[in-house]
C-alpha cells in the first residue's frame, strides 16, 4: 500500500514538473510577462531636418535592470516598409546540408517566438516542401510574402536541374531568406540522403543569384572579422562567411551587407533580384537561435530598401536617469519618404523593439 502511494506521489510530482516546464516555455514570449519585465520605452518628442542633417529628440524610460539601448536610423525609399507574411520551410523528411541537427525544426519555433514577442502582426507559418511549392507558384502574392529556408538544400519539388519555382517568385517581389550550404547547389528528395545525384552544382547557384556573386569552394568555419555599418547598427551577430558571398559583387548589384566581412566575403547579404531579392546567411548554421534573432531584427527594421546610409548609437542606460530626454543628430536629411527609426534592447534575451517612420 505504501509503495503504491509512493508511486502516486511520484506521478503527481512528475506531472507538476512537466506542467511547470510547459508553462515556462509558453510564457517566455507571452505579452503579459513581457510587460512585467519591461520598464523600457522610447518615444519621439521632436524631429527637425535641414538640407544636411536631422535632429531627433527621444524620450526614454527605463528600469534599473535595463543596461543599454541600441538606436538606428536610415532614410527610406518609396519601396520600403515591407511587413510580409512569413513562411518557414521545416520538413524533416528532406535532407539538409551544413546546418545543425536542431535547425530545421528549431528555426520556425525561434523566428515565430522572436517576432511575436516583438508584436509582429503578420502571419508566420511553418510549411512542408509541398506547401512551399504552392507558396512559390502563387507569384501574384510574392511581394507580400517572405520564405525562410535555413536547410542548405532546396527540395526537388521547388528546385532541381529541370525545375525552378524560386526565381520567378523572387523576381515577382518575393523575399527569400537562406542559410546553410550554397543556395542552388543541392536539390533534395524526400526520405533520401544527399548523394552526387542531388548536386545541381555551381550552375544552380548562378541560375538563382547570377554569375560572380559566390566564389567556390566553400570554406567551413571562416568568420567575419569586420562588421558592416548595418551589421553594427542592427547588432547582427552571425559571422560565418564560408559560402563565399562576394561583398563587392553584392554592392555592385544594388545589394547591402547586413553582417560581418571576412576579406571579400560577407556573412549576411541582401541581393536584389527583379522586384524581390535574396537575404543570404553566407555559411553554416550550427545554432538556430542567434540566426533567428538576427533575422527577426532585420525583418522588423526593414533596411532592405533603404535609400542611404545608416546611423546608430548605443545608449548606456545606467548612465542616464530612469526618465530622460536624449538628443541625437543624424548626418543626413530626411527624404520625402521619411526616416526609419528603430530602438531595441541589444541584450540577446531582450524583447523590447520600437520602430517609427519620422520626418515625412
Amino acid at each position: 500500500m505504501r509503495a503504491s502511494r509512493r508511486w502516486v506521489w511520484l506521478e503527481v510530482f512528475l506531472g507538476v514538473v512537466l506542467v511547470g516546464l510547459g508553462v515556462a516555455e509558453f510564457v517566455l514570449y507571452s505579452p503579459p510577462v513581457q510587460r512585467l519585465e519591461q520598464g523600457l520605452s522610447v518615444s519621439v518628442r521632436s524631429v527637425h531636418s535641414t538640407a544636411q542633417a536631422t535632429s531627433i529628440q527621444l524620450a526614454i524610460t527605463h528600469s534599473s535592470s535595463d543596461q543599454s539601448l541600441q538606436v538606428a536610423a536610415f532614410p527610406l525609399s518609396s519601396r520600403s516598409l515591407r511587413q510580409p507574411s512569413i513562411y518557414v520551410y521545416a520538413d524533416a523528411s528532406y535532407p539538409t546540408a551544413d546546418v545543425g541537427p536542431t535547425v530545421v525544426l528549431g528555426v520556425f519555433d525561434h523566428v515565430d517566438g522572436e517576432l511575436l514577442a516583438r508584436h509582429y502582426t503578420k502571419p508566420i507559418v511553418s510549411v512542408t516542401a509541398n506547401d512551399l511549392a504552392d507558396v512559390l507558384r502563387d507569384t501574384s502574392k510574392a511581394n507580400e510574402r517572405m520564405v525562410v529556408i535555413m536547410t542548405g538544400v532546396l527540395p526537388a519539388v521547388v528546385f532541381s536541374s529541370t525545375v525552378d519555382l524560386l526565381s520567378p517568385w523572387v523576381k515577382a517581389g518575393g523575399l527569400a531568406a537562406w542559410g546553410g550550404a550554397t543556395i542552388g547547389y543541392w536539390s533534395g528528395t524526400s526520405g533520401r540522403p544527399l548523394t552526387a545525384a542531388n548536386a545541381v552544382g555551381e550552375s544552380g547557384t548562378k541560375l538563382l543569384l547570377g554569375a560572380g556573386v559566390v566564389r567556390y569552394p566553400t570554406a567551413f568555419g571562416r568568420l567575419g572579422t569586420a562588421q558592416s555599418n548595418f551589421g553594427s547598427a542592427l547588432n547582427v551577430s552571425y559571422r560565418f562567411t564560408g559560402v563565399g558571398v562576394l561583398r563587392d559583387s553584392v554592392l555592385a548589384l544594388g545589394g547591402l551587407g547586413f553582417g560581418w566581412y571576412s576579406g571579400p566575403f560577407s556573412s549576411v547579404s541582401y541581393l536584389p533580384h527583379g522586384q524581390g531579392g535574396y537575404l543570404i546567411f553566407g555559411g553554416e548554421i550550427p545554432d538556430e537561435v542567434p540566426v533567428s534573432v538576427d533575422l527577426a531584427t532585420i525583418v522588423l527594421s526593414d533596411p532592405i530598401d533603404s535609400a542611404g546610409p545608416v546611423a546608430a548609437e548605443r545608449i548606456k542606460l545606467t548612465d542616464i536617469p530612469s526618465r530622460s530626454t536624449v538628443d541625437w543628430s543624424l548626418p543626413f536629411a530626411s527624404p520625402s519618404d521619411g526616416i526609419m527609426l528603430v530602438a531595441f534592447d541589444p541584450n540577446p534575451d531582450g524583447v523590447y523593439f520600437f520602430r517609427q517612420v519620422i520626418g515625412q
